[in-house]
């Protein structure tokens, strides 16, 4: 590699007289460059610029004479042709185009000049966490690529398919310091189960920055099924009801027996009540009445004792009979009072009954 390059830069140092190799270059900050400077006439001193400051200094007596920290040369001269390698370690970030330039002196034969291309390699990282989602609905990503010179290359990619640009939005903005901050934003149908990764860089860059979250899925839920809710209703009301009806119907029974039994018990005391009247007519047959007086049938002692037997009899109810009934007359003598209650006081009951 070394010998074909040597032998390029002698065949281009005998037509230009000084050549500078490789005209443009672009790494990344804090990387390694590399310069040949190849001359086929004499010279005492080869001076190395970078962006307009002196880095290194050759002399050929004495060879290189101080320079910075961070800068190494090679001599790969051959007796026909004088070539010096610039070693530019860990070089620095500046967001401009520098430029290398190597000067033989005292005499200037020419100056030849490299353009060195320092890129900053940023942060990327898509501002959502992992998301569960249900299937159908759109998604939206946001992704943000920070800290990068030039402005970077951002784009997606869903489970290894690289997404197309028309499908995602990037805008980006230059900061005080010259670096750039990105963000895209991609929104997605959710369909399956996905790895979503946002994917960043620059063209110094050997492999790219990426940030990944993943999408989970689900089933869209069935609509409720109201049906055995629906049932269970219709159950507990038919069985609140039917006992309802139940207790309604037990209800009017027992009000139905209830009036059943009065009237039966009416109608037993009735039938008892006719029997004993009509027992008490056929013991008498209208031949017994102890207390009954031809001559006082028109006194008023009888009238009077007549109309008191017909309020006795109007203010009997059953089943109780009174067992006395009192009454006086004007014309009728304490004694025969007390004959007549003590011999047909049951037959006076039963002649006012009937």
């Amino acid at each position: 590699m070394r010998g074909h390059i040597l032998q390029l830069c002698v065949i281009q140092a005998v037509a230009s007289f000084i050549h500078l190799e490789p005209k443009n270059v672009t790494v990344l900050r804090g990387s390694e460059v590399h310069f040949n400077c190849s001359t086929n006439e004499s010279w005492d001193v080869m001076t190395w610029l970078l962006g307009g400051r002196t880095v290194l200094t050759i002399s050929v007596e004495h060879g290189p004479l101080g320079g910075d920290e961070h800068v190494s040369t090679v001599n790969h001269s051959i007796s026909s042709l004088s070539m010096w390698e610039l070693v530019l370690m860990n070089v620095s970030f500046r967001p401009i185009v520098q430029e290398v330039i190597c000067e033989l002196l005292p005499t200037r034969l020419d100056r030849s000049s490299s353009a060195l291309f320092v890129q900053e390699k940023g942060n990327v990282r898509i501002l959502e966490s992992d998301l569960s989602v249900q299937e159908g609905m759109l998604v939206t990503f946001h992704c943000q690529a920070s800290g990068w010179y030039p402005d970077p290359s951002v784009s997606w990619v869903v489970n290894g398919t690289t997404v197309d640009r028309d499908d995602y939005n990037t805008s980006s903005l230059q900061d005080p310091n010259g670096l750039f901050n990105s963000t895209s934003v991609l929104q997605i149908k959710a369909e399956t189960s996905s790895t979503v990764e946002c994917w960043a860089s620059v063209s110094a860059a050997v492999a790219h920055q990426n940030s990944s979250v993943k999408l989970t899925v689900a089933a869209p839920k069935a609509p409720q099924d109201y049906t055995v809710v629906i049932a269970v209703i219709v159950s507990v009301c038919t069985i609140i009801l039917l006992a309802v009806l139940i207790l309604i119907l037990f209800y009017r029974k027992k009000l139905t027996k209830s009036s059943s039994e009065n009237k039966v018990s009416s109608s037993s005391w009735t039938v008892i009540l006719s029997s004993r009247r009509k027992s008490v007519a056929d013991e008498t047959r209208g031949k017994v009445n102890p207390g009954y007086h031809a001559e006082d049938i028109t006194s008023s002692g009888h009238h009077d004792l007549r109309n008191r037997a017909d309020s006795t009899i109007n203010i009997i109810s059953p089943p109780r009979v009174p067992d006395i009934v009192i009454f006086s007359t004007q014309n009728q003598k304490e004694e025969d009072f007390s004959n007549l209650y003590s011999k047909a006081a049951k037959t006076i009951r039963r002649v006012t009954t009937v």
